[in-house]
């Protein structure tokens, strides 16, 4: 894993950046949140308790660079086995494609509208070990991986509704076995589906592998986003009636970035958790554009991006720490120029990695890029892996 010592700003200079166009947050609120008081970072444990936060202004790494996946879409998101030392990655399955039970190949855009996807198996340096399809789960912006003896079981998004963008959300949860070489189909007796949260939508999941938690986002009968925090034990009994979290998704808000520039909204494309943190990853692709004042505004400029990552406290639903004055090192939400020399650079998915497994409480974050030219997109992986303790 080499640092990527080739970004154009210092780190001086690029903290200092940071801090002089750090994004604000929003009002968030916690809607609930009860928990025992254990101590250690095992399944069970207490979530509200003080837990390490990762040092959003750490470095960052070069993990894996320009990796293929099973499909030549761009990656989704990603997971990490910790247990047996593998990566999954998701990604809406690529047009032209003749599936085992389709009489024809099915098309890039009909792939979108019924949320047919794609998980590539990696080894840890990025080579292929195996795949399965999805079809009629969703977009897969997020998912969850939890190891099961030599394999693992994967928490996806399912039954997908489509959207008028021409891409699907799931709106219930399915656990079910990463199997090498399956076509799954949604409406399979075999799957586990779950519904969190009575009417709600647009589901997606991610596992904390460091306390043994099932984090959910979903949108409410009222159109708000939220997460909620449960124990994987309950979570997977589908008890869902005591979360250990409820936090409204924190919003973040366009301010000025470079000179004559500005990092306009950036989309969410990631999230995990570990401990009582939220981490969440923005960002749009290389000449992404956005209407600003009533201009068509290009919020994503080559070579610099507007790429975020950011930490949440789930006992405040607020950023953690508040976002700094100007010149404050101490950045959240932070800017990252990581992986920025890439020709095609798009920020998606973050993944709790931990290198010992002797140590579960010293983790890292990857952060996911896709890269690559259209028709042949690749899979990019940086990660901060800097730590602060609770006081």
């Amino acid at each position: 894993m080499n640092s990527d010592r080739n970004v154009r700003p210092s780190r001086r200079s690029l903290l200092a950046l940071g801090g002089a166009g750090a994004l604000t947050a929003a009002t968030t609120s916690l809607g609930a949140g009860t928990a025992s008081a254990a101590t250690s970072p095992a399944p069970g444990s207490a979530l509200l308790v003080p837990s390490p936060r990762l040092d959003l202004n750490s470095a960052s790494n070069n993990w894996i660079r320009g990796k293929a996946t099973k499909d030549a879409t761009i990656i989704q998101s990603f997971g990490y086995d910790n247990a047996n030392r593998h990566i999954y990655l998701a990604q809406v399955t690529q047009g032209g494609l003749k599936l085992t039970g389709e009489s024809a190949p099915v098309s890039s855009a009909d792939r979108n509208l019924h949320g047919d996807l794609t998980i590539t198996k990696w080894d840890m340096a990025g080579n292929i070990l195996g795949y399965m399809y999805l079809r009629g789960f969703g977009h897969g912006m997020s998912f969850g991986v939890e190891p099961v003896g030599g394999s693992a079981y994967l928490w996806t998004e399912v039954d997908a509704v489509a959207l008028s963008d021409g891409t699907s959300r799931g709106r219930r949860l399915a656990r079910f076995p990463f199997t090498n070489g399956q076509v799954l189909d949604s409406t399979s007796a075999d799957l586990a589906k779950y519904t969190p949260v009575s009417g709600s939508t647009v589901n997606t999941a991610s596992i904390d592998p460091v306390y043994g938690r099932l984090v959910v986002r979903y949108q409410d009968t009222d159109g708000v986003k939220k997460y909620q925090v449960h124990d994987l034990d309950l979570a997977r009994l589908g008890i869902w009636s005591e979360p250990l979290a409820v936090i409204d998704e924190p919003d973040i808000t366009a301010v000025p970035g470079w000179p004559l520039t500005t990092y306009g909204h950036p989309f969410l494309q990631g999230y995990v958790v570990v401990g009582r943190y939220l981490y969440m990853l923005h960002g749009n692709s290389y000449g992404s554009t956005e209407k600003i004042n009533g201009q068509d505004v290009v919020i994503s400029q080559p070579d610099i991006g507007n790429t975020f990552i950011s930490s949440v406290d789930l006992t405040t639903g607020a950023f953690s720490p508040a976002p700094p004055s100007p010149f404050n090192v101490n950045v959240n939400p932070c800017y990252t120029a990581a992986a920025y020399t890439l020709d095609y650079r798009e920020p998606e998915g973050l993944g709790v990695y931990i290198p010992d497994l002797a140590e579960p409480g010293v983790f890292s974050i990857g952060m996911g890029f896709a890269s690559g030219p259209e028709g042949a997109r690749l899979a990019t992986i940086y990660g901060k892996s800097g730590l602060i303790q609770p006081s």
